[in-house]
């Protein structure tokens, strides 16, 4: 064992954040004990606290500093292990503590995504070596960020019926018979999304005793050979629930499961075989309400339902507005105000950030391929939403907001208010006028005076249980108690 000290750097401009959260940020020191190679997998409460920055290997940043574009992002376009380890810096300087990279297993290509495995005992050339990855590995754990690896157990690459391709699932009993998942089946027919073919990908025959017994092994020794503290698992409900039981006692890390899903029960009834899930149920809600300006009617909604069904759980689950697998919020709506809303949202709310690359860029791509763009020409740390992030994940942190209960405050058309203990979070996505409300019942005694974080010369002040706030045009304000104040919440 050793031990290590790291004193983390205050944000670069303090310009509009409050002495409060900006001293305690610069007098931040973190300790830490650490195994030499790696350190234990995290629990589900450690990966709690964790805000997580989601990148696609391929796409991130190169081994040779190149700043040349990618040209084609339908094939490889050059990320590796090693530019992720050359380039942590521009991850941690915005705060975050845990990554997401794509599935690192050998692939059929062009898949740069990582999804169309073709050797299970390889690792992906085109991202290194497995020293390579094992060095990244090591260096997040220096810097105490936890690696998350996306892993498929359901499906392998596309080789039709060609299974000689595949290492070691080289035999047609090592699959289901052929059919192909209809749209409706996930409604409809379970036995279909369990037993067909996901976009004609050869469907791994999980009740063959073979497969899942190599299956099981694999992904312990993966987990333990490397050291990875989590993991997010593609294509869930595509896979019977006894097998993922069986998964999540091999890893013996944290497991986060895709369930494409908006059904609260449907997702429910996977935490459980897995210790946790992407929130899709409450994406869509997300975008429609700051990308579209829906109502926050339909987000509250939502958000009451989930606290029925998953109760608990929602602490543990992935909560995030953009991915690999949809089109960035940017592409329909470029309004800058809005999408930081949503940011702000996904990390102050219950639930694990998970924070697609690119966004701190402004990237806008279509649907895949086009929302995979190369990042290396754009790593400017000194872009609006670059530091904007980087304000959010320090607020998120100095208040240990994970930690904090809940308490909603007002909802209408446009205007949205909750509290995390000494926090009060108000959003607009009203784009066309400013207003001005008094919230009603606010969780403070009279006198408490609250000050945006994002502009500290912006108080309020509770008397007789309410406070009245001014919002700008798709504004979100951080209020948080002044340092003055003494009470326990």
């Amino acid at each position: 064992f050793f031990f290590f000290l790291m004193i983390r750097r205050p944000p670069r401009s303090t310009q509009g954040v409050s002495s409060a959260a900006s001293d305690v940020y610069k007098r931040q020191i973190i300790f830490g004990i650490l195994l030499f190679e790696k350190i234990q997998a995290a629990d589900k409460e450690q990966w709690k606290s964790r805000t997580i920055y989601q990148l696609m290997t391929d796409r991130f940043a190169r081994s040779d500093d190149s700043k040349e574009d990618c040209k084609d992002l339908s094939k490889y376009c050059g990320g590796t292990w090693k530019g992720i380890t050359k380039n942590l810096d521009y991850i941690q300087g915005m705060g975050f503590d845990a990554i997401w990279i794509s599935p690192a297993v050998k692939n059929l290509e062009p898949g740069y995504h990582g999804y169309w495995a073709s050797d299970f005992e390889k690792v992906n050339e085109h991202f290194g070596t497995e020293e390579d990855l094992k060095e990244l590995i090591r260096e997040c754990h220096k810097r105490n960020i936890y690696v998350m690896l996306d892993v498929v157990a359901n499906h392998v690459g596309p080789v039709n019926f060609d299974f000689e391709k595949i290492n070691p699932f080289n035999n047609k009993e090592h699959y289901h018979d052929f059919c192909i998942i209809n749209a409706d089946d996930f409604k409809n027919n379970q036995w279909r999304v369990e037993n067909c073919r996901l976009a004609n990908l050869p469907d791994l025959k999980q009740e063959n005793p073979y497969v899942e017994k190599y299956l099981l092994e694999w992904i312990s020794k993966t987990v333990e050979k490397f050291g990875f503290d989590g993991m997010r698992v593609d294509t869930v409900p595509e896979v019977p629930k006894p097998f993922w039981y069986k998964w999540k006692e091999a890893s013996k890390c944290f497991t986060m499961g895709e369930i494409f899903d908006d059904r609260l029960d449907y997702v429910n009834g996977y935490i459980g075989p897995l210790e946790s899930a992407l929130n899709y149920p409450v994406f869509f809600p997300i975008r429609q309400t700051w990308q579209g300006m829906n109502s926050f009617w339909g987000l509250h909604e939502r958000l009451m339902q989930e606290e029925q069904i998953f109760g608990k759980k929602m602490d543990y689950m992935g909560l995030f507005f953009n991915n690999h697998d949809n089109e960035r919020f940017l592409h329909v709506n470029y309004n800058i105000p809005r999408f930081k809303g949503a940011i702000a949202f996904i990390m102050l709310y219950k639930g694990i950030p998970i924070f697609y690359y690119g966004d701190e860029q402004g990237f806008k791509g279509a649907n895949d391929p086009w929302c995979r763009e190369a990042l290396w020409p754009h790593m400017d740390t000194n872009s609006e939403l670059y530091q904007y992030v980087e304000k959010i994940i320090i607020f998120r942190k100095t208040h240990t907001i994970w930690n904090k209960p809940f308490y909603f405050i007002y909802q209408d058309d446009h205007l949205y208010a909750f509290s995390r203990a000494e926090v009060m979070i108000v959003f607009s996505n009203a784009d066309n006028y400013q207003q001005t409300k008094t919230l009603e019942k606010v969780p403070y005694p009279d006198g408490t005076k609250l000050c945006n974080y994002l502009k500290s010369d912006d108080c309020v002040t509770v008397n007789g249980g309410r406070t009245t706030v001014h919002i700008d045009i798709s504004e979100t304000k951080l209020y948080e108690v002044t340092r003055q104040q003494n009470h326990s919440y």
